[in-house]
């Protein structure tokens, strides 16, 4: 809503601050209808009418829900013979298309850019609506429906109380069906090495809360492992075990090759995730040949080139960050956050009572994100912020527990996050703002709350930006700057240090407006190295520009857009495995 559409005038170079105007509601009937009765606070967006007391507030409209297309079913379901036979080949009889709808048709497929006849897969979700097609052409090329949200291959037979069966692909899904598995699921969209959408995920937790056992059916290969850790941890790995089929890449080779008995077999034989901290050579040996072949893996970075040479970011681990109060730590890990965010699809969470109340600690993400400030001549528009408000609605999340602030209480809301959501890193802002609970030595305390954190980040894969206040840092007296602190000077013990997997310091030359990140350790060097960025900080958007080089009024929303739209549209290996290189 904006002020004029409730009658009220606002100068037009008047963008924040409080002003007085005509009221629309009194004035008119009064004798003086000029007097300027009505006070309003830009920067608050509210009113009140000394005369007649008329009051309020613009109303923001809520986030818009994402409108989705769904596909037209046409309830054709006859299959050329040359499609029966295709499957015939595959070992998968025309029972089983039958039951699960499998059609035939002209479809556009962009990879050659023509209309050609494909099979088509027909997601239907557990009330039997078409949610969304995937269209296969003879030459193994692939699309989504346009426009379609991703769900579940299968859910139109799942039963949510029943151990359940996750493979990667369709064809896989009807193997195992006709072996006699009937509560199987595929996923949508195939397995990538670099990041995986698991939007359909989010979508069935509620329904996933009362399976009791899944076996995870994916590829032996490097992409079809890293999605079965990435969903064996959304799920827990405790009510988790996955198959290998012989010596088959999946399912459906398997049935090929060997025929149901095989499968059967493969199935009589599922393999447990290794014990929490209980290794053997044999139970990482396939990624112990991952990095052999591929290399270690490389962390990912935000997109200001000599911070990147200097330290990149993993799941599993903590980054610990420091620096004199007022000097910014966490406004650069905003920056942090919303570049892993918009570059590498990451999900946050934060716990930041230095950044309270919520709404203003939004202002801030808001302006970085558009480029553009909450206040001023430059002020971002009511669109714009709805359009921010839904670019980061469910993936950044604000943890305010209602009964007690401890590390435990913290972690456990966002354990409930990475079920639910796929949460990939959570803030701690700052340590002093816990709940602490010594019936110790400090020393001791902190020491054990760092193995407490590490282990959990291991286990659910997340990263923990955790920011930490140093003890009193002295002037230099030479030069009446601070001294730049560091890692051990962090108040309370030298563990901050000790076990932490990364540290950076930021300072802050206000006489210079140099903002200069200390990168004080970092845990593997194919990570980066100690060293450090200089910063310059743009006022009114809030974003850091490095070099000279960095700072852009576009919007980061526009400049990744594409990426997601195209995901869901395309999933081919070649567009899956595509690079984008965004301008930051």
């Amino acid at each position: 809503m904006t002020f004029s559409e409730y009658g009220i005038t606002i100068p037009a170079h008047k963008h924040s601050g409080e002003i007085t105007t005509i009221c629309p509601k009194c004035s008119p009937e009064r004798k003086k209808k000029n007097i300027k009765c009505l006070s309003v606070n830009l920067d608050k967006s509210v009113w009140h009418c000394h005369h007649c007391g008329w009051n309020g507030f613009l109303k923001s409209e809520p986030i818009e829900k994402k409108i989705y297309v769904k596909p037209d079913w046409k309830n054709k379901t006859e299959l050329s013979n040359q499609v029966v036979k295709w499957f015939e080949g595959r070992g998968i009889n025309q029972e089983t298309l039958k039951f699960w709808k499998i059609s035939e048709g002209l479809e556009f497929m962009p990879q050659v850019g023509k209309e050609v006849n494909t099979i088509q897969f027909n997601y239907f979700n557990d009330q039997n609506e078409l949610i969304n097609v995937k269209y296969r052409d003879g030459a193994k090329n692939f699309k989504l429906h346009k426009g379609s949200q991703l769900i579940f291959y299968g859910l139109n037979a799942f039963k949510s109380d029943l151990k359940a069966f996750l493979c990667e692909g369709e064809v896989d899904l009807l193997s195992l069906y006709q072996s006699g598995y009937k509560n199987v699921l595929s996923v949508p969209n195939g397995a990538n090495l670099k990041n995986n959408n698991l939007e359909y995920l989010d979508e069935v937790a509620d329904k996933f809360i009362n399976v009791p056992e899944f076996y995870l059916c994916f590829d032996n290969d490097n992409a079809g492992r890293r999605l079965r850790d990435e969903i064996a941890e959304r799920l827990g790995k405790e009510r988790c075990k996955y198959i290998e089929f012989k010596d088959c890449k999946d399912a459906n080779e398997c049935l090929q090759k060997y025929g149901i008995q095989g499968i059967i077999e493969s199935v009589s034989q599922p393999k447990e995730f290794p014990l929490e901290g209980v290794f053997t050579v044999k139970d990482i040996e396939n990624e112990i040949d991952d990095i052999y072949i591929n290399g270690l893996e490389p962390g990912l970075k935000i997109g200001h080139p000599n911070f990147d040479n200097h330290l990149t970011f993993v799941p599993g681990y903590i980054t610990t960050i420091t620096g004199i109060p007022g000097h910014g730590k966490s406004d650069f890990l905003d920056e942090i956050i919303l570049r892993l965010h918009f570059k590498h699809g990451w999900r946050n969470a934060y716990y930041s009572p230095e950044n309270k109340p919520t709404e203003l600690h939004f202002s801030k993400l808001a302006r970085k994100v558009l480029g553009k400030s909450f206040e001023g001549k430059d002020k971002m528009s009511m669109q714009e912020l709805r359009q921010v408000k839904e670019a980061l609605n469910n993936k950044v999340w604000f943890v305010k527990p209602e009964k007690d602030f401890t590390l435990d209480s913290i972690l456990n809301h966002v354990k409930s996050l990475k079920f639910r959501f796929g949460l990939d890193s959570f803030v701690i802002d700052a340590w002093n703002k816990l709940e602490h609970k010594f019936g110790q030595s400090e020393t001791k305390y902190i020491g054990e709350s760092m193995d407490k954190l590490g282990m959990f980040c291991e286990n659910y894969k997340l990263h923990c930006f955790l920011v930490a206040h140093p003890t009193k840092i002295m002037k230099d007296k030479q030069t009446g700057k601070y001294e730049v602190p560091n890692l051990y000077n962090i108040s309370g013990s030298a563990n901050f240090f000790n076990k932490t997997d990364n540290g950076l310091t930021v300072y802050r030359d206000f006489i210079d407006n140099i903002t200069t990140v200390h990168i004080q350790k970092v845990k593997f060097n194919h990570w980066g190295k100690v060293g450090y960025s200089d910063f310059q900080y743009h006022l009114n958007s809030g974003r850091y520009i490095e070099n000279g080089i960095g700072y852009s009024s576009d919007s980061w929303i526009q400049l990744i857009q594409s990426e997601f739209e195209y995901s869901n549209e395309f999933i081919n290996d070649i567009v899956l495995n595509k690079k984008l290189d965004l301008p930051f």
